[in-house]
């Protein structure tokens, strides 16, 4: 009578070769998988500008990505964990969209016809406000450069990180919400076609 069937690891995973499990695997890898080899502009299409630690940074989004596929798969309940993944990704989105504007900015390079972009604290150092009094964030980076070397010494360590943790929770939390809401459905549609298979 039971509408739902026990899936094996196997089979669920299998399960993300169809639509759900595509749309589920696709926005990490993209991020942090395909664009950075696409493109030296990666951060235009999203992902925040870590400074040293983006690659890192990067990789660990795909392994959560990836933890959260298999804790979605020992998911036995109800459904209200779609809906609320869901509120979480929209919610986190815009977060990152309130952030991103303020911390990260766009340094236009004429001579290579580019643009590079950096995240940046809310608090200058002594040696900034020292040195560079009211000019603006744009050209303090392009008086010392783009480097996080150079960032460092004109935002505080603690406003830097600060930032930088609130572009990147916000933004895991946009992703991982909709591998969490895309995994969930893919879930539920294959116990529910299990079962139905099971009562014929």
């Amino acid at each position: 009578m039971g509408s739902e069937s026990p899936i094996t690891l196997k089979r669920y995973y299998k399960g993300f070769w169809s639509l759900f499990g595509v749309l589920a695997a696709a926005p990490p890898i993209i991020v942090g998988v395909i664009l950075p080899f696409l493109s030296d502009s990666a951060p235009a299409y999203g992902f925040p500008p870590l400074g040293d630690v983006g690659s890192l940074a990067r990789w660990g989004l795909v392994c959560l990505a990836f933890l959260v596929t298999f804790l979605i798969y020992f998911w036995h309940g109800g459904k209200w964990p779609l809906v609320a993944a869901a509120f979480v990704s929209f919610v986190c989105l815009c977060v990152y969209v309130a952030l991103y504007p303020h911390f990260v900015l766009r340094i236009d390079v004429p001579s290579q016809k580019t643009a590079i972009h950096v995240s940046v604290g809310y608090d200058r150092t002594q040696f900034a406000k020292a040195n560079f009094g009211s000019d603006s964030d744009e050209d303090m980076l392009r008086g010392r450069g783009t480097e996080d070397e150079e960032i460092k010494k004109l935002w505080t360590y603690q406003s830097l990180a600060v930032a930088r943790l609130a572009l990147f929770v916000s933004y895991c939390g946009f992703i991982l919400g909709l591998v969490a809401a895309f995994s969930l459905g893919m879930v539920f549609d294959q116990r529910q076609v299990g079962g139905q298979d099971g009562s014929k």
